[in-house]
């Protein structure tokens, strides 16, 4: 699971980067700790009315999160508030939307233990989609990153424990779960070359393949990590056929892909990015349709930031824009561009002040260009709840 502590004690080294730091950055809401939540942590959704919709880990009346909804006045209300015994709590990652305006997502904690899947409803009503059981078992269990619906209605998500291989728990699951409420696991990690720990959304292609990243396992000689190995990309098919498209090494190449792929429909290419390696404090990384591996930027730790978190956004033009969480001239993240031509440009530095800190959630963007993301937090100092901010380039 993602938590904004990571990296926090970063290098301040000078880089080659171009500051387009202007008065262009909005803070469209500030959580307050209490009913409309705190601590954002997942990726934003935008529908068609140009509205925002989202999740904090915590705040709410019992302090285990909301799902919020900001319209495009500005005005914030909270959809739902969680219970854990109930109806999960502790929500980490981004929703869906249906066509009903039904919205979906995961939450890391619920009744049975491990996790929920849930539905909420326009007028702010929950159903209880899937409750992952925990216990000394191997069970599917703890969520880990957003959901994807393909047109049936069936969901497909990932979580960090259950399965099978040489992990406590188990290495973690993908799994697909039907609108009957009926869970199939898709594949099961083994920890070895395949991975362990897949983290964050899934992403498809036109074929209906899915492509995400394992945090660990692949290259189980890769030093320096909590458990062996330092990650994988891959691919599975609609049948769970499992294909490993790149494995990370621990040096030049990265460590730790964060989760949440770009999948470039236009040019067949894969954008992700890594927490860790390159210069020590992460890469940006593109797979070409022909399976080359290539780095895009190596993060110093310095003004350009650490620890990016995936969640990258492409334009017409080919610029990817993203969020590191940690790094800058504060030790507090960034918001970047990076050309085509590998030209990285700063767009926000975050200062831990009304503008916020440690941006986990990436960010998205609307048909005007404009960039929309949250921070965590306001920083270990002052103790805010975070934030909805809005960039224009």
């Amino acid at each position: 699971m993602k938590r904004f502590f990571l990296a926090l004690l970063v290098s301040l080294l000078a880089v080659a980067t171009v500051s387009a730091q202007t008065q262009n950055f909005h803070v469209l809401h500030e959580f307050n700790g209490a009913a409309d939540g705190a601590n954002p942590e997942g990726k934003l959704l935008r529908d068609a009315a140009g509205s925002l919709y989202g999740t904090t880990f915590a705040g709410g009346p019992d302090g285990e999160g909301t799902v919020f909804k900001i319209d495009s006045a500005g005005t914030e209300t909270v959809l739902f508030s969680f219970d854990a015994l109930v109806s999960g709590s502790n929500p980490a990652s981004g929703l869906i939307l249906d066509q009903a305006g039904n919205l979906y997502g995961t939450a890391d904690e619920g009744p049975g233990g491990a996790g929920v899947v849930f539905k909420i409803s326009p007028d702010g009503q929950e159903t209880l989609l899937f409750a992952f059981q925990g216990g000394l078992n191997r069970n599917p269990r703890v969520p880990s990153g957003g959901l994807l619906m393909d047109k049936a209605g069936n969901l497909y998500g990932t979580t960090i424990f259950g399965g099978n291989g040489n992990c406590q728990f188990g290495c973690g699951v993908i799994y697909r779960l039907d609108p009957a409420g009926q869970l199939r696991v898709l594949h099961a990690f083994s920890g070895g070359a395949d991975g362990r720990r897949p983290l964050g959304a899934l992403a498809p292609d036109a074929n209906g393949n899915l492509y995400g990243v394992a945090q660990s396992g692949g290259d189980l000689t890769c030093a320096g990590r909590f458990e062996a190995g330092c990650g994988t990309v891959f691919r599975v098919s609609r049948t769970g056929k499992l294909t490993v498209l790149h494995t990370f090494h621990g040096g030049s190449d990265g460590a730790a892909p964060p989760g949440d792929l770009l999948v470039d429909t236009v040019g067949g290419n894969l954008y992700g990015a890594t927490s860790s390696g390159g210069a020590s404090f992460g890469t940006l990384f593109r797979i070409s349709r022909n399976g080359t591996y290539a780095i895009l930027h190596r993060f110093s730790g310095g003004d350009d930031g650490a620890t990016p978190n995936g969640s990258l956004v492409l334009d017409e033009a080919g610029n990817l824009f993203g969020t590191a969480q940690t790094g800058g001239r504060g030790g507090d993240g960034t918001a970047f561009a990076l050309s085509p031509a590998g030209q990285l440009t700063i767009l926000h530095t975050f200062e831990a002040d009304l503008d916020g800190a440690f941006p986990l959630g990436g960010l998205i963007r609307d048909e005007t260009g404009h960039l929309f993301g949250v921070a965590v937090s306001n920083g270990l100092v002052q103790q805010r709840n975070g934030d909805v901010f809005e960039i224009r380039p």
